[in-house]
């Protein structure tokens, strides 16, 4: 099958690494929510999730040849996640707004998460590891003595229910406007997928967890962002997770890790802990569009970073590796089938 390579785009690329990303064969973009402002005045006189800032964002993508197929960024979604009564239906009315501007401009997969409060996160972004290079980490202990995100002062108490419950009503409520859109929701799991982050619970931490997602609205625009470096710390059977989520996998993070949900760093492809190729050939097994990405890699030795885990030599490297993988795994189950 046609293994659909995307890159995400954090910035205007110059010129060059558009041209490097062609010749490796990456045809897509999965892309954030515009943040420019209009004018001189630095007014902001439309939001991000507006029609005409994705417009042109759409467009500035593929005037460099990428098409632009997801969102991989929402806007502020806290007093959805958490039942704040005083922002939630503002918040609902922002993300119907991105969906229904994504479905007019041809854009299908919306990425976002269920992590409240505060987002994916790194508590080490430079450990240095063999030839010169940096990778990033979390270790649980480094935030022992964070007090809780200032988003807990507006709820009196939050459990991993309560958090089901409003992910349940979240989904009701948007995914008809997702289906007359013909835009896929995606979930993306907690990074670090561990059950509470500085006094606020998780719930997107296990393969159940993602089986119970899809339980809660059967739609197929109810689906997955399967992000491998937080799924490895999930499960030791990455193969068994893909086959078992396949039909809702919409969009994959190809990464490694080495550790556990409480300690771990990111590593150069390859070098993690898990087994790439027998997880490749479950991938293949997807019998249905989705689309892969490199996500966060190291940063190599004279490398240029313009975020810990976005520079381009290492991505340059990585989606190189993943690219032949694939090829070489794609040839092996072609050559069984026969």
């Amino acid at each position: 099958m046609e293994i659909r390579f995307a890159e995400i785009i954090l910035e205007n690329r110059p010129n060059w690494f558009w041209r490097v990303l062609k010749q490796l064969g990456v045809d897509f973009a999965d892309g954030v929510l515009p943040r420019w402002f209009r004018d001189w005045r630095q007014i902001e006189e439309e939001k991000p999730w507006d029609y005409e800032p994705l417009m042109r964002y759409k467009e500035m993508l593929e005037e460099n040849g990428i098409k632009l197929v997801a969102i991989e960024d929402n806007p502020p979604l806290d007093g959805i996640r958490l039942g704040i009564r005083e922002l939630r239906e503002e918040e609902l009315d922002n993300v119907a707004r991105l969906i229904e501007n994504m479905g007019k401009l041809g854009i299908r997969i919306w990425i976002y998460s269920w992590m409240a409060g505060i987002g994916w996160s790194r508590t080490r972004t430079h450990i240095p590891d063999r030839a010169g290079m940096y990778v990033t980490g979390f270790n649980i202990k480094d935030i022992e003595n964070s007090p809780p995100p200032t988003i807990l002062k507006r709820v009196s108490k939050v459990t991993h229910e309560d958090l089901w419950k409003n992910l349940k009503d979240f989904l009701d409520y948007i995914i008809p406007i997702a289906e007359q859109a013909n835009v896929r929701l995606a979930m993306h799991p907690d990074d670090p997928p561990i059950p509470e982050y500085r006094g606020v619970p998780r719930i997107m931490n296990s393969v159940e967890a993602f089986e119970r997602l899809i339980s809660l609205n059967r739609s197929e625009y109810n689906g997955i962002t399967f992000c491998m470096g937080n799924f490895t710390l999930m499960t030791d059977d990455i193969p068994g997770a893909v086959r078992k989520l396949k039909d809702r996998i919409y969009f994959v993070h190809f990464r490694d890790v080495r550790g556990d949900r409480y300690n771990f760093v990111e590593t150069l492809i390859g070098e993690g802990k898990t087994d790439l190729v027998n997880a490749a050939k479950a991938f293949l097994e997807i019998n249905h569009e989705w689309y892969l990405r490199v996500d966060h890699t190291p940063t190599l030795e004279n490398d240029i970073e313009y975020t810990p885990g976005y520079s381009y030599l290492g991505r340059i490297y990585t989606i190189g590796y993943i690219k032949g993988l694939f090829n070489a795994v794609s040839r092996e189950v072609e050559e069984g089938s026969k």
